[in-house]
């Protein structure tokens, strides 16, 4: 079995937490739409909301950290290159 990179781990999640991060967004809007501006609407979107939103900032920062750390370790130069095939020396 292949084994997992770290750095490919650290960008998958951060990937599916921004995804998450946008559901309970979305969802917490639904609410306060359904439910109008009572005062438990309310409430409850502003926890949806900040929550949500707390997930994303973590999101990004996980994606910037692992961005970070296959710049550093020349992988992403290793995927750009077998991607746009920019292999030196093979023409």
């Amino acid at each position: 079995m292949v084994g997992f990179h770290p750095i490919n781990r650290v960008m998958t999640v951060g990937t599916f937490l921004f995804i998450a991060s946008l559901i309970v967004m979305v969802s917490g809007w639904l609410i306060r739409n359904y439910y109008g501006s009572s005062n438990l609407a309310t409430v409850i979107w502003a926890n949806f909301f900040l929550y949500g939103l707390l997930a994303f900032v973590i999101s990004v920062i996980l994606v910037f950290v692992g961005t970070i750390l296959g710049a550093r370790s020349g992988k992403l130069q290793e995927r750009a290159g077998n991607i746009w095939n920019n292999r030196p020396g093979k023409r």
